[in-house]
């Protein structure tokens, strides 16, 4: 992974791969405040992280991931910026698929925070000062009811 995209994902498990693509079993949180949709887009929905880096391409619109075990694919997003140029490193790409049913072990989940706290697993960066933090699910704190 190049210099640049570490500058967009980051963490002890971005350290341990050595290429993308990165596959991950998910619970998403709502997305909708980082990125700003685009809409249909043939047979698929697109959004668009605020800092302009961070691509989604999903089946359905963001409004209907929040809280849903998705699988969740990270890879370079390569774009032409003038037509006839040749296509290069842009960004990062983000396509989501819904799982059938909840999965255990290695399912991690999401929220958006200003930085990421002890124990996270991976953070992306989404602009605008927010980050979309990845903990696994067992490392996720939890206020003692009063």
């Amino acid at each position: 992974m190049s210099f640049a995209f570490g500058k967009l994902l980051w963490g002890p498990l971005a350290s341990e791969m050595k290429c993308l693509p990165l596959v991950l079993e998910v619970i998403l949180c709502d997305l909708r405040p980082r990125m700003l949709p685009k809409g249909l887009v043939g047979n698929g929905y697109r959004a668009i992280a605020r800092n302009g880096r961070v691509l989604l391409a999903a089946p359905a619109p963001l409004e209907e991931w929040a809280g849903q075990p998705t699988r969740l694919r990270l890879q370079i997003w390569h774009k032409a910026i003038l037509p006839g140029d040749r296509p290069e490193p842009f960004g990062l790409l983000m396509c989501l698929r819904k799982l059938g049913r909840l999965q255990t072990g290695s399912m991690l989940e999401t929220r958006l925070t200003p930085q990421p706290e002890d124990g996270f697993a991976l953070a992306l960066d989404l602009g605008g000062n927010r980050v979309m933090e990845f903990r696994r699910r067992e490392s996720i704190k939890t206020e003692p009811s009063k």
